[in-house]
């Protein structure tokens, strides 16, 4: 496949991507909490919102300028109460990631509050920050976050006991192993918008990750096929063979309504008592809808630097 026909598949990809988004919108909104506690079940329910946000975020980023970005943008800071949502939760439980990952999307594209600005502040100077117990890329993740607030400088970014530094041997990757390393490399290269100092590290990707998504890809496993094929856009330069960019292998996976359907299993920890079936298959299938979004802004991205290197050496 040429550079054009691919391009042309991947703004289709995305376009039908934005119309599932609107078709399903009222999925994403963040349900009502009635205790001041915030459960576990309760702060899990907000990640549909928080990943939409990154997507809108991202899209926005990749200056995919279509206006209903904007508009799911306003929904979403109203959907969090203009940020009170996340100010309560940190007051009541001190759970970092979700109210750190919405906000610093929001944030990016110009909403603020002034409560959960000052919230955050405090807490991301306190020692308490310093100790959460959690996986090392989740740590990496809250660290990314605060940078994006402002809040941090990116020297302070801890990237110490990374899967992905390790440079683990390429046949051992699980699922779980390769989870970590796409989000260690989305927030070290900051979605492809920063380059990776380590060289040998960008070249072990590039080189490993058509064969690691050969394998996803006919396990069906489109969520990590996705997330693999923003890292490849994020760290590919022109000098790489275009038939080899995963995301080829995804386009045909699109359903024509815009949905890409997730692994089995997906989602599931997300599933209440009650749940419609329709909420269910939202719930097993948003995510990797949303990643294969975002993978085609990236990839239109690199194109379009590429294309315009190619007229300045003309």
């Amino acid at each position: 496949m040429d550079l054009k026909s691919v391009e042309l598949d991947s703004k289709n990809g995305l376009l039908l991507g934005l119309a599932w988004i609107n078709e399903n919108l009222h999925e994403f909104a963040i349900p009502n909490v009635k205790s001041s506690s915030f459960t576990n079940e309760e702060i899990v329910l907000l990640k549909p919102a928080s990943e939409l946000a990154l997507t809108v975020c991202l899209l926005k980023r990749c200056k995919i300028d279509i206006p209903v970005l904007d508009r799911l943008a306003d929904w979403l800071w109203t959907q969090a109460s203009f940020g009170s949502t996340f100010s309560h939760i940190l007051i009541a439980r001190n759970d970092f990631l979700p109210a750190c990952a919405f906000y610093s999307s929001l944030y990016q594209l110009g909403y603020r509050s002034k409560v959960l600005s000052s919230i955050l502040k405090t807490l991301a100077i306190s020692d308490f920050s310093k100790f959460l117990p959690i996986q090392p890329w989740a740590q990496l993740a809250i660290e990314y976050n605060l940078w994006k607030l402002r809040l941090i400088p990116f020297k302070e970014i801890r990237q110490n006991n990374l899967y992905v530094t390790g440079l683990p041997e390429p046949w051992v990757i699980s699922n779980e192993i390769a989870y970590a390393i796409t989000h260690e490399i989305f927030y070290l290269s900051d979605f492809g918008f920063r380059k990776l100092k380590i060289r040998h590290l960008k070249d072990y990707l590039l080189l490993w990750i058509p064969y690691w998504t050969n394998t996803f890809i006919s396990e069906h496993d489109n969520d990590l096929t996705s997330e693999f094929s923003m890292i490849y856009s994020s760290i590919q330069g022109e000098e790489h063979d275009i038939s080899k960019h995963p995301l080829i292998g995804l386009f045909i996976q699109q359903q024509s309504n815009g949905l890409v359907k997730g692994p089995e299993g997906a989602g599931s920890y997300l599933f209440n008592k009650g749940d419609t079936e329709n909420r269910r298959n939202f719930l097993s299938n948003y995510h990797t809808t949303l990643v294969f979004i975002m993978a085609n802004a990236l990839f239109l991205r690199n194109s379009n630097k590429i294309t315009k290197s190619k007229l300045l050496r003309a």
